[in-house]
């Protein structure tokens, strides 16, 4: 550190504490291509910006139906997630030659989206000052940081808003959470599937605060279901802004559901073609604090001990947290000890390996913190117990009910929970014969919206004069301060 001396006689240090940052990779040939194209054809350029695991399989029917139709399209890989397993989405749905920029991106929370706003506020005003007449709009999903951070730094640089292709995922929680230490599993499911939810925005962490942030940065907002306009409508955004076209993930699980691993899931863990599994992935942040991990790990023990059979998916959250609690071998020793009903894997790359193995007669149920796995187990007609105190697809419970909420309050808590979840005749039925509610072709209906907002020359910025329709300024698309 420097130190300097002020008029006072005292020292002060200056210091630098400015993080290493990777430089980004940009192919500007697929980038200018895609930008002439827009002007050309007066159309917004798309930009749909990819980076965590699910991004991959979520984005694939829009950038498809983008491509298909001829609407310029970039991908940008905020290379967050670098190594082979959480990336091989890329080549499994053939994004290798659409990606034209690399953020590359890394660190903790903070860090990235540090990155982020550095990184697209050149960006975004390097295209501004090229291609002046265009319109480079953003595309996010959900609740990732990048849905967070995107929006907002391209707002602040260049006064333009963006789109969230999966808007409006907010957190509830039954309300007899509020009695949960006094209830049994039973009690508290049945609670759930037939009392009154609430609002509950704590979890999952940071995901609530990238939805909600994501939300105030975006201009137009694809809902997947009813429950998430409503949610948008009453946080006051407008209703002609929000338009209800299912889950973008659809698209890619019926791709899926259509075609066969090269390499079957029952290939490369035989052991799985033996009876019926209950697949299990924890990873939310929240899941992995101490009492709570402890609790699970508990859980997990008390399943096994009653010869459930349980696959374990390590991911690289539960890895850490284990090593840092001191458990890093718990499951591993657990597998030692029951062969037969207990597998402990690391993550499946293939997301085709997940919908065939969800999909197949020895899947018995998901045990999960996931919001993404309780939409695949939907579709599906599978039984999905989330490991959660609150969910971000409550209607899974309150409208298809093939879901239930088994929070880690005790490893017993929990480990009751799931074995009464699937022994009981009534649920088990609710579930087989739950109602899809994530839709179809959603990529499709996405760019066929934005083809209207773009032919009825909608922007995606408006100042309030505008809103109002007192008037409109002429320089809309040119309005960076």
């Amino acid at each position: 550190m420097k130190e300097e001396i002020n008029k006072d006689n005292e020292k002060i240090q200056a210091a630098d504490f400015t993080p290493e940052m990777l430089p980004m990779k940009i192919k500007w040939g697929l980038v200018n291509e895609a930008m002439a194209m827009a002007k050309a054809a007066g159309k917004w350029m798309l930009v749909f910006i990819v980076g965590t695991k699910p991004c991959f399989y979520k984005f694939y029917g829009s950038i498809q139906a983008a491509h298909n139709s001829g609407f310029p399209y970039i991908v940008i890989n905020a290379n967050q997630h670098y190594d082979d397993i959480l990336t091989a989405g890329i080549g499994e749905f053939n994004l290798a030659d659409k990606i034209s920029i690399d953020l590359e991106i890394r660190g903790d929370l903070s860090q990235k989206a540090a990155e982020l706003y550095l990184k697209f506020r050149w960006l975004s005003r390097t295209l501004k000052k090229d291609w002046p007449d265009v319109n480079v709009v953003p595309v996010v999903l959900g609740d990732t940081i990048l849905a967070g951070i995107i929006p907002s730094a391209w707002m602040l640089s260049v006064t333009n808003r963006s789109i969230n292709l999966e808007s409006g995922l907010r957190s509830m929680a039954p309300k007899a959470s509020l009695m949960l230490k006094e209830m049994t599993p039973e009690k508290y499911i049945y609670e759930q599937q037939n009392g009154g939810w609430q609002i509950m925005r704590n979890e999952p962490y940071p995901e609530q605060w990238d939805t909600f942030v994501s939300s105030a940065a975006c201009e137009y907002h694809f809902a997947p279901i009813e429950l998430n306009k409503q949610h948008l409508l009453r946080e006051g955004y407008p209703e002609k802004n929000i338009f209800v076209i299912g889950n973008p993930v659809m698209d890619a699980i019926h791709l899926k559901l259509k075609q066969k691993p090269v390499k079957s899931i029952f290939e490369v863990y035989p052991q799985l073609e033996n009876g019926e599994w209950i697949r299990m992935d924890i990873h939310r942040k929240e899941n992995l604090t101490p009492t709570r991990l402890k609790n699970i790990v508990e859980g997990v023990k008390k399943l096994v001990e009653k010869k459930q059979k349980v696959v374990f998916i390590q991911m690289a959250a539960m890895r850490d947290a284990l090593k840092a609690h001191g458990m890093e071998n718990v499951f591993n020793v657990m597998m030692e000890k029951n062969k037969e009903n207990f597998l402990f894997t690391d993550l499946w790359p293939e997301y085709g390996h997940v919908t065939e193995f969800f999909n197949s007669e020895h899947c018995l149920a998901a045990l999960t913190d996931s919001g993404g796995v309780q939409e695949d187990m939907n579709t599906m007609k599978k039984q999905t117990i989330t490991c959660r105190f609150s969910t971000d697809r409550p209607e899974t419970v309150m409208q298809s009910k093939g879901n239930v909420l088994a929070p880690p309050i005790s490893g017993d808590f929990l480990a009751d929970s799931v074995m009464y979840a699937i022994s009981n005749s009534e649920l088990r039925k609710l579930a087989k014969t739950q109602k899809p509610l994530y839709g179809e072709n959603v990529g499709q209906k996405f760019i066929s919206i934005a083809e209207k907002l773009v032919n009825e020359k909608k922007g995606t910025f408006s100042w309030t004069h505008e809103a109002l329709g007192l008037w409109q300024e002429k320089d809309g698309s040119k309005r960076y301060l």
